[in-house]
């Protein structure tokens, strides 16, 4: 508790030297120019943003983008659009088989029979 009581004073002291009295923003300017380096790293706040924006934000916008491209798209979108997609293509077939003239469908009941006598056995 000592220690961060004495970090503490120490930093009033070094703003009341650098800020106070008559020096205003003029102390602020001459310790930039005195100590370049320090001043450049407070001034991009420790490059705080830019590493975070590298180590979190583009690696979780890149699984985003996975995620809405390949599972989204391809995957969830693709087994929803099947059924449909199946369900037209069943009927365009049915449309083609659908006549009205009762010997195509008496040979669609035997060409049925075939086949099923065919399975049992088989």
């Amino acid at each position: 508790m000592a220690l961060s009581v004495a970090v503490a004073g120490v930093g009033i002291w070094l703003a009341w030297k650098t800020y106070g009295g008559d020096k205003g923003l003029a102390g602020g300017e001459s310790w930039a120019e005195r100590y370049p380096a320090v001043h450049r790293l407070l001034v991009n706040k420790y490059w705080l943003d830019e590493i975070y924006d590298e180590m979190v934000v583009r690696p979780l916008r890149r699984v985003a983008r996975f995620c809405w491209k390949v599972v989204d798209a391809i995957l969830i979108e693709g087994i929803v659009h099947t059924g449909p997609f199946v369900t037209r293509l069943v009927g365009d077939i049915g449309r083609f088989t659908t006549t009205g003239n009762v010997r195509d469908y008496a040979l669609y009941f035997f060409v049925g029979l075939i086949l099923l006598f065919w399975w049992l056995v088989a």
